[in-house]
């Protein structure tokens, strides 16, 4: 009798014994393939040495249902007109039409097996052939395509997100003859930081939230 196939799997380039001991933990399996398929009805595709934010994974897999595919933005205030050579910006523009759009952060791609699912990977496949910037292969992959996409925050990179909660974080040990100072963040909302961290706070609290409006 044929074994039931997971509905929800990772995928990864290459080995990464810290990435596939947690996902055990989590009992989904892991697939080591560097053809990236699709192995599994929801796939994470990850590179080694990816920080996984693994307590937004149900999330992801939920946004699955509606989208076709899901990714976190790369870096907030730098496009395509600045990564890669002036050659692949080339072929970017002809397919993009204008460079001036965000970058993604491919290397924690979330994608649904279906038809749209199937072709954006077999297009990232194509595109990423001789090519030395892998977010403008798959900045191309995904104009061709068209899918469903869920553009994540860049908190999801789960480095970022570790730095935020940090920042926000209560502090145990407070330095003798400072108090904490409240400052609002959001109408309405306040935490508490260190006097003279007030401006970085807000910043930070900013970044995690680039689509609301205040």
């Amino acid at each position: 009798m044929k074994a039931k196939q997971a509905s929800k799997g990772i995928v990864l380039s290459a080995p990464d014994a810290t990435i596939e001991a947690k996902a055990k933990n989590l009992k989904l399996p892991v697939t080591i393939d560097p053809a990236l398929p699709l192995a599994y009805e929801k796939v994470l595709f990850v590179e080694p040495g990816t920080a996984v934010p693994w307590d937004l994974l149900p999330a992801a897999w939920h946004f699955l249902e509606r989208w076709d595919a899901a990714v976190p933005l790369w870096r907030y205030g730098t496009n395509a007109s600045e990564v890669g050579t002036s050659e692949e910006r080339k072929r970017t523009k002809a397919i993009v039409r204008d460079l001036r759009v965000p970058l993604h952060a491919c290397e924690l791609l979330f994608v649904r097996r279906n038809e749209a699912g199937q072709a954006l990977m077999d297009a990232f496949g194509e595109e990423m052939t001789n090519s030395p910037e892998r977010r403008l292969a798959f900045l191309r992959a995904y104009y061709r395509v068209k899918p469903r996409c869920c553009v994540l925050p860049r908190s999801w990179l789960a480095e970022a997100s570790k730095q935020t909660a940090a920042l926000f974080a209560p502090s145990r040990k407070r330095p003798k003859g400072s108090r904490l100072v409240q400052v609002e963040v959001a109408p309405g909302q306040f935490v508490k930081c260190r006097p003279g961290d007030e401006e970085k706070v807000v910043e930070q609290y900013a970044q995690r939230q680039p689509r609301r409006r205040r």
